[in-house]
């Protein structure tokens, strides 16, 4: 994932941040204890939701504390230490993070390949254990990764057919949190409409960089083949608005019908507060100001 499932905070209680934020250091410290420290480092609160629904959908002892962490050496922070219920989420993380620095290394940007070099021999390692443990998440992830490559490769401009493998990611990360037929389907389906909510949102805030840099982007691909002006951005973001909306209509519909048992009130926030802002953020501020102009 890449950062955009996260909670509306000004819309947040202080209690609900602290176990927000509880939850967030009990996967980070988690992550480290089971496959090492340096997995810990690219931890986004995206894979922190993943953690609120596994703890949410399944009935495991949850114990909290306050310790100090390298971010916070002063202050104590509240952090999850019953950890029992985390174990798909640290493997999603390992698993999902492993296979997107492989996809940086055929990547342009300099910076990106450095950095996946310095990580991907931790990951390497971090990624057998967490594929032994969940063997069909990791292939079905490698193999979206797959798709996802080819469809890069033949530059589609289809936001459905590029949205697609993402979707099957997340499909196949938050199937995992059911053994129940029904529940699995409408997991499938939840983690779908998030993955595709993701693919929207990175397209839509990496806009300006693919097109500065001539990378693949299924928005540029679709609306800029005859140049880029304030007309066609106008364009750009009518249209992703309207696909983000539905996509999430349909991601509430599905998240009603999963019932959280625990953390309710931030789950709430993030899909009905949370996505929206994220959305609004990742939308080129640059770009709204010359269409208000």
């Amino acid at each position: 994932m890449f950062g955009y499932v996260k909670a509306f905070k000004p819309y947040m209680r202080m209690y609900e941040y602290e176990a927000y934020r509880g939850v967030y250091c009990g996967v980070c410290k988690e992550l480290s204890k089971q496959y090492g420290f340096v997995t810990r480092l690219p931890l986004s609160y995206d894979i922190a939701f993943l953690g609120l629904m596994e703890l949410s959908l399944r009935d495991k002892r949850i114990k909290t504390c306050r310790k100090r962490c390298p971010l916070h050496p002063i202050n104590k922070t509240v952090c999850l230490t019953s950890n029992e219920g985390l174990e798909l989420t640290c493997a999603a993380s390992v698993i999902l993070t492993y296979h997107k620095l492989r996809d940086d290394m055929s990547d342009k940007g300099a910076l990106k390949k450095i950095a996946a070099m310095a990580l991907l021999p931790f990951f390497r390692r971090a990624n057998r254990k967490a594929s032994k443990l969940y063997p069909e998440l990791s292939k079905r992830v490698s193999k979206a990764m797959k798709e996802q490559t080819e469809i890069e490769k033949l530059r589609t401009d289809s936001i459905d057919r590029a949205a697609h493998p993402t979707g099957e990611m997340m499909s196949a990360v938050f199937s995992e949190l059911s053994d129940c037929p029904a529940v699995k389907t409408e997991l499938e389906r939840f983690g779908y409409l998030l993955g595709r909510f993701v693919y929207i949102c990175d397209a839509i805030d990496d806009l300006e960089d693919d097109l500065k840099a001539g990378g693949y982007n299924t928005l540029t691909e679709r609306f800029c083949k005859k140049g880029y002006d304030n007309e066609v951005g106008k364009q750009i973001v009518s249209y992703c608005t309207d696909s983000i909306m539905l996509t999430l209509g349909s991601l509430a519909e599905s998240y009603v019908k999963l019932q959280p048992l625990r953390y309710k009130d931030i789950t709430d926030n993030i899909i009905y507060l949370g996505l929206k802002s994220s959305y609004k953020a990742a939308v080129p501020k640059r770009k709204d100001k010359q269409h208000e102009q």
